[in-house]
């Protein structure tokens, strides 16, 4: 009986050691995932600004050249 208790025992602490590991790699992998996510957001919310800015811009130069007609 104590054998099968000890063998139990080291399976159990092998298999909270794998699970240990796999929840760190996959913590590692979610952090990975989220910068490339927050970067990509960033790129877009530039595009969108820059894409704004133009846009003012081309409404001021027509704006202008109505003017000016």
């Amino acid at each position: 009986m104590e054998t099968l208790l000890t063998e139990l025992k080291k399976q159990l602490a092998d298999q909270r050691a794998d699970l240990t590991t796999s929840i760190r790699n996959g913590e590692e992998n979610l952090i990975r995932t989220k910068e490339g996510f927050l970067r990509v957001e960033g790129a877009l919310e530039a595009i969108n600004l820059i894409e704004t800015r133009l846009a003012e811009q081309s409404k001021e130069v027509v704006e202008e050249v109505i003017g000016t007609s």
